[in-house]
Formats: C-alpha cells, sequence, structure tokens
C-alpha cells in the first residue's frame, strides 16, 4: 500500500506552525486555467492511502 508521505506532493507541517500534529501535512498540486497557475491545498497525514493525484518522489 503506498502513503502519502511517498508522494511528490506531500510537505510536512513544520513544528512551529500553528496547525501541527506529529505525521500531518499538506497534499500541494499545482493546478493551471486560463488566468495562469495556482496551488490546491488540502490536510493530510503521512499514512493516509494515497489517492488519485499520487506521484512517486
Amino acid at each position: 500500500m503506498t502513503t502519502c508521505k511517498d508522494c511528490e506532493f506531500f510537505f510536512s507541517v513544520p513544528e512551529d506552525a500553528d496547525d501541527f500534529e506529529k505525521s500531518k501535512g499538506d497534499c500541494v498540486t499545482q493546478k493551471e486555467d486560463e488566468k495562469g497557475k495556482y496551488w490546491l491545498t488540502r490536510p493530510v497525514f503521512e499514512n493516509d492511502q494515497c489517492c488519485g493525484t499520487f506521484h512517486k518522489r
């Protein structure tokens, strides 16, 4: 089973952040439309099962 921590889009939340929890991170994906590039984020945990946007590091 692949997990979020193995994904290129997973970024750990720093310990000094307000929303820090052990093994918590953000899934950050880049999108583009007619106005330009933007990023979507959602909170995830290292051991969550990977989603459809999974990309191996």
